[in-house]
């Protein structure tokens, strides 16, 4: 709008209450209308698609799979990962052994075993929540099993079932037979290096021996020209008949 026309207007609606009065109604209106304001978190989400943002703290978690719990393990250190499926698969075999023993079912969380080989590692406690194990916490005045920790909560199997017990001793099996190729695996492609390196170094090495070699057979034909050059020189001198 040019600036003319700004003065025009201005001057227009001081004299005219009658119409600056309809142009503030229409504006009210207009900022009021439901297309012009900007549309809610709620109705946003509901638009696409998606549920509201804002969502009501659930307070359970929900229990892992094997599969997840296994990937998971898979990613720790080899170290780590042969002592912690070694105990996960002992666990599991003496369920299974020994379903109705609740001692086979009951793991103290304060338990030396339980945090230097379980805890500690990558996935250790997902798979155990994965076969079914759940957290409980220790009963007042230590009823219940005995823990190595006092009043450290108990991780219980109140209900074993075979074939998720089955289908995680497997998945452990499965998962140490290829954590072992692919630790096979680097170690091959780690001696394939070493090996590559060592080779260039002794190619290098003769290099540098031939290098020197011929250095050395040089200066050795250098100075044997220079003996026999020498040694024509003391013999021209000795001959009489180059004084002549």
């Amino acid at each position: 709008m040019s600036l003319l026309l700004e003065f025009s207007l201005i001057f227009y609606l001081k004299s005219n209450d009658s119409a600056a009065e309809i142009l503030f109604s229409a504006a009210k209106k207009k900022s009021r209308s439901p297309l012009l304001r900007a549309p809610s978190l709620e109705s946003r989400d509901t638009q696409s698609g998606q549920a509201p943002l804002l969502l009501a703290a659930s307070g359970t978690m929900s229990r892992p799979t094997v599969e997840e719990a296994v990937e998971v393990l898979m990613m720790n250190e080899p170290k780590a990962f042969r002592i912690v499926t070694e105990v996960l698969f002992k666990i599991v075999r003496n369920i299974e052994l020994h379903p109705h023993e609740p001692k086979y079912s009951q793991i103290s969380t304060g338990s030396a075993a339980y945090t230097g080989k379980i805890a500690c590692a990558k996935g250790g406690l997902r798979f155990l929540r994965a076969v079914g194990f759940e957290k409980r916490e220790a009963a007042a005045g230590g009823a219940g099993c005995s823990s190595d920790a006092g009043d450290a909560p108990t991780l219980v199997l109140a209900a074993p079932d075979a074939e998720v017990l089955e289908a995680g001793k497997q998945a452990l099996k499965a998962a140490v037979k290829e954590f072992g190729a692919k630790v096979e695996a680097a170690r091959a492609a780690e001696n394939k290096a070493a090996a590559f390196k060592l080779a260039e170094l002794k190619r290098v090495s003769a290099q540098n021996n031939s290098k020197r070699d011929a250095t050395a057979e040089a200066e050795r034909r250098q100075i044997m020209e220079g003996m026999a050059a020498d040694k024509a020189e003391l013999e021209r001198q000795r001959d009489p008949s180059n004084f002549c």
